[in-house]
C-alpha cells in the first residue's frame, strides 16, 4: 500500500511554468501602475534616446567613461532644446512687436488699431440700442460688466496656465533623467530585452531595427512637414504684406514641431490682427490658407513619407497618427505609427515560423 503525502514531482513540474506566468503577469500588471503617472515622459525620453544614441556614441568614443559621456550627451540635448525654446521665443515676440506697429500705424488705406476698436464698439452698441429699448449708458454698463467677467476668466485660465507650466517643468526633468539612464545603459537594456523576448535572435534583430527605422522615418518626416508649412506661411504673409515673413515663416517651423502647438500658434493672432487692424480681406484670405493648404501639408504628407520609409500603406499610418494623438496627445505621433509598425513585423514573424513548418512539428510532437 503506498500512501502519497502531496501531489507527485510530475504534478509540480506541470504547474510550475503556468503559475509562474500567471505570478509574472500579476506582478507585470502592478508594475505598469506604478509607472503609469510617469508613462509620458518615459516614452518620451526613449524617443529621445534613440534619437541622440549616435551623439552618444561619439561622445563615449572621446570619453571611454559611460557615466560622464552620457551625461554630456543628455546636457547636449537640454542645451538644445533650451536654445530651440530660446530663440522661438524671441522670434514671437519680436515678430509680434513688428506686426503690432506695422498694423497700427496710420498709412494708406489703414487705420489706427485702437481708434478702429472704438469706432467698432460704438456701432455695435448703437446697432443694437435700435433694436433693444435699453439706453447707451445701459448697454455700455453691461459691456464692461461682461468684460470684467472675461478678464475673470482670463485669470483663472491663467491660474491654469502656471499649472500647467508647473507639471511641464516637473515632466521634463522626469524625462532628461530618464534620459541619462537610457543613454548610460540603453546597450545593456536591449541585451536584456533580447534575452528575455521568445524570438530568434534574427528576428529581435529586426524587430529592433524596425523600431528605430520608424522613429527616425517619424523624425525626419515631422522635420520636412515642418520646413514646408513654415515656408507656405511664410510665403503667404509675404503676399499678404505682413512684416517679417521669413521670421514667422521659420517660427511657423518651430511650432509645426509641437503637435499641441502648430501652425495654429502662428497664423491665428495673424488672421485677428489683420481683421482687428480693418484688413478684413487679408484676414479671410490668411484664414482660407491656413485651413484648406497649410494644415492638411500634415495630414498628407505624415503618413506618405512615413510610409514610403517604413514600406507601410499610407492609408493605416495616417489612421495610426490620427489614433495615437487621440489616444497618447502629441505623444502619439511616434506612438501610433510606431505600434502599427511592430504589429505588421510581428505578423511578419507569425508568417515566417507559419511557412517553416514549427507550427505543424509543434501539433505533431503534442
Amino acid at each position: 500500500m503506498v500512501i502519497v503525502f502531496g501531489p507527485s514531482k510530475m504534478t509540480k513540474s506541470r504547474a510550475t511554468l503556468p503559475f509562474l506566468m500567471a505570478l509574472t503577469a500579476i506582478a507585470l500588471y502592478f508594475c505598469y501602475l506604478l509607472v503609469a503617472p510617469f508613462l509620458k515622459p518615459i516614452i518620451f525620453s526613449s524617443i529621445l534616446a534613440i534619437i541622440f544614441y549616435p551623439v552618444q556614441a561619439r561622445i563615449h568614443r572621446v570619453i571611454r567613461n559611460r557615466h560622464i559621456s552620457a551625461l554630456l550627451s543628455t546636457a547636449v540635448v537640454i542645451l538644445l532644446i533650451i536654445l530651440l525654446s530660446f530663440f522661438l521665443g524671441r522670434a514671437i515676440v519680436s515678430g509680434l512687436g513688428e506686426i503690432y506697429q506695422s498694423l497700427r500705424g496710420s498709412g494708406e488705406g489703414r487705420e489706427r488699431l485702437t481708434l478702429f476698436i472704438v469706432q467698432v464698439i460704438d456701432r455695435a452698441i448703437a446697432w443694437t440700442s435700435g433694436y433693444v429699448p435699453i439706453s447707451a449708458p445701459d448697454l455700455q454698463k453691461a459691456l464692461l460688466t461682461q468684460v470684467e467677467k472675461v478678464v475673470a476668466g482670463l485669470v483663472a485660465v491663467t491660474a491654469g496656465a502656471f499649472q500647467s507650466i508647473t507639471s511641464l517643468a516637473v515632466n521634463a526633468l522626469m524625462t532628461f533623467f530618464i534620459l541619462f539612464f537610457l543613454l548610460r545603459d540603453g546597450r545593456s537594456m536591449l541585451r536584456r530585452g533580447a534575452v528575455i523576448l521568445p524570438l530568434r535572435p534574427n528576428q529581435v534583430t529586426r524587430l529592433y531595427q524596425c523600431v528605430k527605422d520608424t522613429l527616425n522615418a517619424i523624425v525626419y518626416g515631422t522635420l520636412a512637414i515642418a520646413a514646408v508649412q513654415g515656408t507656405l506661411t511664410g510665403l503667404a504673409f509675404w503676399v499678404l504684406g505682413v512684416s517679417s515673413p521669413v521670421i514667422w515663416g521659420v517660427v511657423t517651423s518651430l511650432c509645426a514641431l509641437l503637435p499641441i502647438v502648430g501652425t495654429t500658434f502662428v497664423l491665428l493672432p495673424a488672421m485677428f490682427m489683420l481683421i482687428l487692424s480693418g484688413h478684413w480681406v487679408k484676414g479671410l484670405i490668411l484664414l482660407i490658407w491656413g485651413i484648406f493648404v497649410v494644415h492638411p501639408v500634415d495630414n498628407v504628407l505624415r503618413p506618405y513619407l512615413i510610409g514610403e520609409h517604413t514600406k507601410l500603406s499610407t492609408l493605416y499610418v495616417f489612421f495610426a497618427v490620427l489614433g495615437g494623438l487621440k489616444t497618447f496627445g502629441g505623444v502619439g505621433v511616434f506612438i501610433g505609427p510606431l505600434v502599427l509598425a511592430v504589429t505588421v513585423a510581428l505578423f511578419r514573424f507569425l508568417r515566417e515560423e507559419k511557412r517553416a513548418g514549427t507550427w505543424s512539428l509543434e501539433e505533431d510532437g503534442g
